[in-house]
């Protein structure tokens, strides 16, 4: 009786005492946060997700989440909407795995599975084609009302005259169906499109027939760069022009809306500035904030870098080159540069009041045809 009295005893001192409510506290205190952590965990997702290929082939997924989302599953496809296979199992707070390529000489996407049930998919941006320098997927960037892009349905490229064999199976395999050129006539004699069977073909010169590159290489033949103006006149005019005579992005649109369209591939010689506007374009139409839009634009300079220093050298021999100035406008030529686009979104806002009054306007997308493409492009 004696015990029970005491522990009795006990158990009120403890429950009325300053330190039994500092008990009582503390315990309420870690089922909260203990609460508080299983909530998180639920509520956290994958911010974005990466792949990139090495030279040897080998591929590198990288992944961020907003909290520790557990163990992981990373699957893959040919297809980006369907037909998972299982590839690997890790944990998030590895934010990576690197991996053979389970499927060589097709298009590959994963998808990247939390323990909570969070999912994300990802691809290479980049496409890994031997006679293409800077084709590459728009899919995976996220818009401003949460969604994202759709991988393997909208591409844009450099010139395609080069494409070897196995680079026409890889892309047949990946589902692409139209080839929308925006060069001039001048351009595709000199380096045509290859017939690839199953693809159509589509001519939609940017600048017409007769281009706006002629008197540019006539200038630098004639050594008279100062027509020329300063470094990047010369593409910071382009866009504005292009934003002023809008027909091509329009045509754009048409495709774009049409589901026998798509996938398709959008691209010019380089692949940077009618195409990149196109990208632009299109990005902002499905609700992509410009700030991304801009970063996807300035990615030719990481995708072309080899090759643009290769022609700036070897015009640099051609017209035999010492003027500093002479050679900062060829650099200019070949990169892209924020103020370039830039130009055209101040042409937009100039004429039409904003970007998009110009999607409404100058291409004449109206609110109805947004929505659609979002439908369409959108996940």
């Amino acid at each position: 009786m004696m015990k029970k009295t005491i522990l009795l005893g006990a158990a009120f001192f403890l429950t009325v005492s300053p330190l039994g409510a500092a008990m009582a506290e503390a315990n309420a205190a870690s089922a909260k946060n203990t609460a508080s952590i299983q909530n998180k965990a639920t509520q956290a997702d994958f911010t974005n997700a990466t792949a990139k290929r090495a030279k040897n082939g080998t591929l590198t997924l990288h992944w961020n989440t907003s909290a520790d989302l557990g163990p992981v599953k990373v699957f893959w496809s040919n297809r980006p909407d369907g037909g998972w296979k299982e590839l690997a199992r890790t944990y998030s707070s590895y934010g990576g795995l690197q991996t053979a390529d389970p499927n060589p000489g097709s298009r590959v996407y994963f998808k990247i599975k939390g323990g909570n049930g969070a999912v994300i998919k990802t691809a290479e941006r980049l496409l890994p084609l031997q006679g293409a320098t800077n084709f590459r997927d728009l899919g995976g960037y996220r818009t401003t009302d949460g969604k994202t892009v759709k991988w393997g349905r909208l591409f844009r490229s450099d010139e395609l005259a080069g494409l070897t064999q196995a680079d026409i199976s890889f892309l047949q395999k990946s589902g692409l169906k139209t080839i929308i050129d925006y060069r001039t006539d001048d351009e595709v004699k000199q380096k045509p499109d290859p017939a690839i069977q199953g693809v159509t073909y589509v001519r939609n010169p940017v600048f017409g027939q007769s281009g706006s590159g002629t008197d540019i290489f006539s200038y630098m033949a004639a050594g008279e760069f100062d027509k020329m103006g300063k470094p990047g006149d010369v593409l910071v005019a382009a866009n504005r022009d292009m934003v002023d005579h809008p027909e091509a992005y329009a045509k754009l649109f048409d495709m774009m809306l049409d589901p026998a369209a798509a996938a398709f591939v959008q691209h010019c010689t380089a692949g940077k500035d009618r195409t990149g506007l196109g990208s632009a374009l299109m990005l902002l139409a499905l609700g992509v904030p410009k700030e991304t839009v801009v970063q996807d634009f300035l990615l030719s300079n990481q995708y072309r870098e080899t090759y643009n220093q290769a022609a700036v050298d070897a015009m640099v021999k051609q017209f035999n080159l010492t003027d500093k100035n002479a050679i900062e406008i060829i650099q200019a030529l070949m990169d892209v540069r924020p103020e370039y686009i830039n130009a055209a979104f101040d042409e937009m806002a100039k004429k039409y009041g904003s970007i998009q009054g110009f999607l409404e306007e100058g291409v004449g997308l109206s609110a109805a045809e947004q929505a659609k493409l979002k439908k369409m492009y959108l996940e």
